[in-house]
């Protein structure tokens, strides 16, 4: 019974950064709006992949945390840059905000191509340590 109420508190500890990523996705948006849900779902996704990992044996967990981290930090680094206009992000074009189409889409593609090298190269190492 211990076990269940240990898992769920380190489950709620390690939901903190994606909801804090979530928040500050929705407050740089300014509004609830379809944009603000399609920029928050790589935290939602990232969070999903973490619980997943959780769950799973080594080569697939280290993949899913891989995923998890590196999808959520390219979104939480663009829209900080675009809150504190790093660099002219928010003001330097006409067509910055575009990127808040592409985004998300991109950050995905970079998590899941982190997210299977990490697979590869964890699944590698546990093959050469079982053979020892």
């Amino acid at each position: 019974m211990k076990r269940v109420g240990r898992i769920a508190r380190m489950k709620a500890i390690l939901a903190i950064p994606f909801l804090l990523v979530v928040a500050l996705v929705m407050h740089a948006q300014g509004s609830f709006s379809v944009f603000a849900i399609w920029n928050a779902l790589p935290g939602a996704l990232s969070f999903g992949m973490l619980l997943l990992g959780l769950r799973s044996r080594r080569p697939a967990a280290v993949g899913c945390f891989a995923f998890a981290g590196s999808v959520t930090l390219p979104v939480a680094l663009f829209h900080l840059a675009w809150l504190f206009d790093w660099g002219g992000t928010a003001t330097g074009s006409s067509t910055s905000a575009l990127a808040f189409i592409f985004i998300p889409f991109w950050a995905c593609v970079f998590g899941a191509i982190i997210g299977a090298v990490a697979w590869g190269i964890s699944r590698v190492v546990c093959r050469s340590w079982n053979q020892e």
